[in-house]
């Protein structure tokens, strides 16, 4: 049981844009799962993340500041020269933006990437371990 623990608290897991807006804006018929998902790991976001989350929570109406105090509740992958690198090196199908959220998982050294999207879960399966919700 102490090494089941362990194990889920080194597990590190990346949160696809996809799935922290599902988790706030209105109207989404997956928020509960999001959710729910979110407060049971140890998740982290890239900054690229945290720009779609502000971009589109403030589109739907939410306030800046709310936004912000969900943000901050996460850590933040790195985002530079290494995971542009390697996104344009292994950019699939023209999905620049799916590359580099997968670059800061993997350079940020996380063990699964989670998303509702399926079409990244299938394009970049093969480089890190994702969880389709």
């Amino acid at each position: 049981m102490i090494q089941a623990t362990r194990a889920a608290m080194n597990n590190i897991v990346c949160l696809d844009a996809s799935v922290l807006l599902e988790s706030v804006l209105q109207g989404r018929k997956n928020v509960s799962k999001a959710q729910q998902y979110i407060e049971s790991h140890n998740v982290i976001i890239s900054p690229l993340t945290a720009h779609l989350f502000i971009y589109f929570g403030q589109k739907d109406g939410l306030n800046l500041d709310l936004l912000l105090d969900l943000l901050l509740k996460h850590q933040f992958t790195d985002l530079g020269t290494t995971e542009l690198l390697w996104a344009a090196k292994n950019c699939q199908d023209k999905g620049f933006e799916d590359a580099l959220q997968i670059a800061c998982a993997l350079t940020s050294h996380c063990t699964e990437f989670v998303t509702f999207d399926k079409d990244l879960a299938k394009r970049y399966k093969s480089f890190i371990a994702i969880t389709l919700l």
